[in-house]
């Protein structure tokens, strides 16, 4: 694979990215800890307690949300086999293949290039607001790409559809790890966290759709069935979204919610 090409991918974002950066850096309040420092590590502490024991303090609204997520995943399933069938027997041309196989590392380690980016920006232009999406990517990054996907993963044990000719088969604490996608995991996670920071709709728009493309890439590259990357967009967005809800206030980024034990602020819910 060319390192073009793999760089065009991440690069498409870029444009959308700084200057959504640009145009939020005026509503950024406090100044957020440096991304490697002890008062990063604790406000990371606060984050992985607080979001994992979030499901204990959901209202409604969080519970209708599982539902939609679990009732996409179980329509998914049903069509598992006929998505396989149908984007494995298509004709694709290499540049097809190309296209989705570099574009699916923003679900891996061209994520960790956008985020880095952030910072980056974050720093260079004093925009605390690109700085608090780095640092909320970073810490959704560990909870759902670190700790609950895995755990999942190894706990159904689901052959890849490139490993079997049968759509469900489950082997538990086998080492078989279809279910649910990290890459979807990833990509959704950064997403929830890029669209929680810059709310205009153009900007959820290029979040989102490059999360979606993500999700794409993983099925038409055979590593995955729809359902399977239907789940893990569910993780990485309920994820994204509680940890960007812990440290987001109207009209700019939060200090005082950072050190808080609870399960954090639950404020807007148009992301």
């Amino acid at each position: 694979m060319r390192f073009g090409s793999r760089v065009f991918a991440y690069l498409l974002l870029a444009p959308g990215l700084l200057a959504g950066a640009r145009a939020s850096a005026q509503a950024a309040a406090d100044t957020p800890p440096p991304l490697f420092s002890a008062e990063y590590v604790h406000r990371l502490w606060g984050d992985v307690r607080g979001v994992l024991k979030e499901p204990a303090s959901w209202d409604d609204t969080d519970w209708r949300d599982a539902a939609l997520w679990t009732g996409a995943t179980l329509a998914a399933a049903g069509l598992d086999g006929d998505v396989r069938r149908e984007v494995q027997t298509h004709d694709r041309t290499r540049g097809e293949n190309r296209f989705f196989r570099n574009w699916e590392q923003l679900g891996a380690a061209g994520s960790f290039v956008e985020i880095g980016a952030f910072e980056a920006w974050g720093v260079a232009a004093a925009d605390a607001n690109a700085r608090g999406t780095a640092l909320d990517a970073v810490s959704a990054t560990v909870i759902a790409s670190g700790i609950v996907t895995p755990v999942l993963k190894y706990s159904f044990g689901r052959y890849r559809p490139s490993q079997t000719s049968r759509t469900f088969k489950f082997r538990p604490f086998s080492g078989h790890q279809s279910f649910p996608s990290g890459h979807a995991t990833q990509a959704f996670a950064v997403a929830t966290v890029v669209a929680a920071h810059y709310p205009a709709a153009w900007e959820q728009a290029l979040a989102y759709g490059a999360a979606i493309l993500v999700d794409a890439s993983r099925i038409q590259q055979n590593a995955h069935f729809a359902s399977d990357v239907v789940a893990g967009s569910a993780i990485g967005w309920a994820v994204g979204r509680a940890v960007a809800h812990r440290h987001l206030l109207p009209g700019g980024y939060s200090v005082s919610p950072w050190f808080s034990d609870g399960a954090g602020l639950m404020l807007s819910r148009d992301f």
